[in-house]
């Protein structure tokens, strides 16, 4: 049984395994069949096909004429015969690969909408008859008009082919096809294939603009969909205007009839009959009617370019042959375009008359005429195009391309500061239209995004314009994203009594601090996220891929350094408020002086959108956000300006860390690790006007022009490697009065730093005068006492800050602090002992 079941088991797997493979093999024959028609279409569009083809297409317009005007050998005729067929055939095959792998090129009637349409319920639920009309139009549509095009242009070429239509003259004569009734239609019908001439090179370049162009005004090379959209329309139009008007005049000229020709054909025709009729050849009738003819024919010949008479169904007896003079041009001779053939039939169809005339110069001057013909229509289709075109492409079609561009640039970039809306606006200032005013409006939108949701927001911006994402809702409140970034807290202080004191000019209070620290942090790399009243985070995304990471660290604490150093030197600027608030502000707060202190942390991060679809902040959720909040709230227990942590310390470059000094040993939790608090001393008490700074220069023993004089300098080693020749620039003291200041622009004091790191940290002037004041000395008597303060020999410690507090006049925080912390303890350290201090989670 076990066998019996295995052979059946074995048996279904060999036919599900047959099934398999005549699935496989249709979708595998599926998959070549698609290969091959993308083959067939990237062949079609490729520029060298289109760049032979539109040859061959004006090898069709101008072989026929240039052919007549060159004058060659008949023998030549055989030649334009097989070129004109082969272009035939080069014509046909486009179509038919065009019908095979073009979607939309030929279109069949949809017989299911029309069945549908026909049915009662459907006429019933009709909006109109109009309505229904269109949607059995539209269902039965046939072919695309580019189909029909090319059909019409194809089958042009097939009317002077001689193997397609032939004339009829006698064999001794030999075969014409000039016949005049196809002459007209020939002319006319030849004008269809200038539209295919004309798609050729449109397919090369898109008819709106050039690309040089489109790049100068930042529109993008690919032409929108709008944009084709409307150029198709128009050049179905043009195309159709055109040829209807090229194509219908002719029908209602008359040409210009050869009356001579006709006529002596008529008289010489009539005189032979009336001979004929005459049955005595003796008569002095007959003679006279023989002399008759014979002069008619003599006259027909030489007062006409007629190069041959013949005559059918006579039995007089006379020569059905006229006899031509030497002077007069051979039939072999000329081509058979360069024939025209006329016959006269009496009324019973017995006899006739067909006389031959030399048409070469005629045709000459047509086909001359035609050239120019060909040459003004195709000038007309281009300029018809341009001209039809400019317009709305100026008016709309730029301006729209202009907006999608905005759009994909933002949602690509959301922070990018370059945008291509200064050619376009630089042209169109000021010129009043709509279109401007939208992009206007799109640029501010953008604008106030990017300050709005800032770094943190940038990936919200990018997802709900993303072009590809065809839902029209928004979806941002998903998952997050982590990273990595040095986060740093600023608070600025006093602030419940200085907002009591200035009220509604609090907020000018706010946004020049903002002013002051935002221009600098941005310079650094860094971006502003919150805003909150009287703090403000900052974050430094941390990317060791990136380029620009180089020294993210010293770029962060520079930023807070360099803040403090400007809000002291534009105190003036930071508090001009009016008279009352100033009362008000100093009464309360004698000596007031605007301060801020900064936390600063290394650590991860979650960023992304927080709140609902009503209101939305993008920002960071991590205790590590939290812990440069808590640093920062300590810096007035530490009595210091920044404290920072020491993962973002071990970020610093060794000229950075030269400034810094360890001012804590700490453990949060009993699951963190123990971590050093550090901070860079600075003294924002001190003068930093002109004659200080050159003292500073001075002790340093470097020359003015190694050093900045300027925070607008930047070093000639920057590693960057752009040059740093900026001119310098002074500042004068805090003394002076804003208005008396030339760094300031419309009251606003434009900060440029230098990008030198890490040669700024010993460059800067205003950086090595803040730091002066604590001295080298200083420096080392600390070190030693933190040492002893770790090792629990905290009497050693106790008399190692007492120095240093002693040094700095009364002043350092952080000794202080520590002398306050261990003389709870009468200077003697914890039996238990770890060389750190365990402080409450929420301090």
């Amino acid at each position: 049984m076990n066998d019996i079941g295995a052979e059946r088991r074995k048996s279904l797997d060999r036919e599900n395994d047959l099934k398999d493979d005549e699935e496989v093999k249709p979708q595998k024959g599926l998959k070549r069949w698609h290969v091959w028609k993308a083959i067939a279409n990237k062949t079609i569009d490729a520029n060298s096909t289109i760049a032979f083809m539109s040859l061959v297409v004006a090898y069709a317009l101008y072989s026929d004429d240039c052919r007549i005007l060159l004058a060659l050998d008949p023998g030549v005729d055989l030649i334009f015969l097989v070129l004109s067929s082969i272009a035939f055939a080069l014509f046909l095959t486009e179509m038919l690969l065009l019908c095979w792998c073009r979607e939309n090129y030929l279109r069949t009637p949809d017989f299911a909408s029309i069945k549908e349409l026909f049915t009662l319920d459907c006429w019933r639920c009709r909006i109109s008859t109009l309505s229904w009309l269109d949607e059995v139009r539209e269902a039965a549509h046939i072919g695309s008009f580019y189909f029909w095009l090319d059909l019409i242009a194809t089958l042009s070429m097939l009317i002077e082919m001689p193997w397609f239509l032939q004339g009829h003259v006698d064999p001794t004569v030999g075969k014409i096809s000039t016949a005049e009734a196809f002459a007209k239609v020939k002319r006319m019908v030849r004008l269809t294939r200038l539209a295919k001439l004309h798609l050729y090179f449109a397919q090369r370049q898109s008819p709106n603009v050039h690309p040089d162009a489109r790049r100068r005004l930042g529109v993008p090379e690919e032409t929108s969909h709008v944009g084709a959209e409307m150029s198709d329309r128009t050049t179905k139009r043009v195309i159709v205007g055109i040829l209807i008007i090229l194509v219908g005049i002719p029908l209602f000229l008359v040409d210009k009839a050869h009356y001579l020709n006709e006529f002596t054909m008529k008289v010489t025709f009539n005189n032979r009959i009336s001979l004929s009729n005459d049955g005595s050849n003796t008569s002095a009738t007959n003679q006279w009617a023989t002399k008759l003819w014979e002069d008619s024919e003599s006259l027909l010949i030489a007062r006409t370019n007629c190069i041959g008479i013949t005559y059918k169904g006579f039995s007089d007896g006379l020569s059905n042959d006229a006899i031509m003079p030497r002077n007069k041009t051979k039939i072999q001779d000329l081509s058979v375009d360069e024939i025209d053939a006329y016959t006269i039939v009496d009324v019973d169809f017995a006899r006739s008359m067909t006389a031959i005339f030399d048409a070469s110069g005629r045709k000459e001057d047509d086909a001359r005429l035609g050239v120019l013909l060909t040459s003004f229509v195709i000038i007309l289709l281009g300029l018809g195009m341009v001209t039809f075109t400019r317009d709305v492409h100026d008016l709309v079609i730029v301006p729209i391309e202009h907006m999608m561009q905005l759009v994909k640039e933002i949602s690509e970039n959301p922070l990018g500061k370059e945008i291509s809306l200064s050619v376009y606006d630089e042209e169109h200032n000021d010129d009043g239209m709509e279109t401007t005013l939208l992009i206007r409006t799109i640029s501010k939108i953008a604008g106030l995004m990017r300050v709005g949701f800032g770094e943190a927001g940038a990936d919200i911006i990018g997802k709900s314009l993303n072009f590809t994402d065809g839902n029209g809702t928004m979806q941002i409140l998903g998952n997050g994203r982590k990273i990595q970034s040095i986060f740093g807290f600023c608070d600025v202080r006093q602030f419940t009594d200085t907002t009591e004191c200035l009220q509604e000019e609090v907020m000018l209070f706010v946004n020049r601090i903002a002013h002051i620290l935002h221009s600098i942090v941005v310079q650094c790399d860094g971006a502003a996220n919150k805003n909150i009243g009287d703090a403000f985070l900052l974050t430094w995304k941390v990317n060791a891929n990136a380029k620009d990471q180089d020294y993210i660290g010293d770029k962060a604490l520079y930023s807070f350094v360099k803040t403090m150093i400007e809000m002291t030197k534009h105190e003036d600027f930071v508090c001009k408020f009016s008279d009352r608030a100033l009362s008000e502000l100093y009464e309360r707060i004698p000596g007031y002086k605007c301060r801020i202190g900064c936390g600063i942390h290394f650590g991860w991060a979650i960023e992304g959108a927080m709140g609902s679809l009503k209101k939305i902040d993008a920002s960071y959720i991590s205790p590590h956000v939290t812990m440069a909040e808590t640093l920062e709230s300590s810096t007035k227990e530490y009595g210091t300006s920044i404290l920072m942590s020491e993962p973002f310390y071990n970020l610093l470059s060794p000229e950075a860390v030269a400034g810094c000094r360890k001012v804590d040993v700490i453990k949060r939790r009993q699951s963190d690790p123990v971590t050093f608090l550090y901070t860079y001393d600075i003294d924002l008490g001190a003068d930093f006007g002109i004659s200080k700074r050159t003292e500073i220069l001075k002790n340093l023993g470097r020359s003015t022009r190694q050093l900045s004089t300027s925070t607008a300098h930047s070093g000639p080693n920057n590693r960057d490697g752009k040059s740093a020749g900026r001119k310098a620039r002074t500042r004068p003291s805090d003394s002076m009065s804003s208005s008396a200041r030339g760094d300031q622009s419309d009251g606003k004091p434009n900060i440029t730093i230098s990008k030198d790191f890490p040669n700024v940290w010993r460059r800067d002037v205003d950086l090595v005068y803040a730091r002066s004041h604590f001295s080298d000395k200083q420096r080392q008597v600390w070190s030693l006492g933190m040492t002893s303060f770790e090792k629990g020999e905290w009497d050693i410690a106790r008399d190692h800050f007492n120095i240093v507090l002693e040094l700095s006049g009364g002043k350092d925080g952080p000794s202080q602090h520590l002398l306050r912390q261990m003389k709870e303890l009468n200077y003697c350290a914890p039996e238990n002992w770890q060389g750190y201090r365990q402080i409450t989670t929420g301090h």
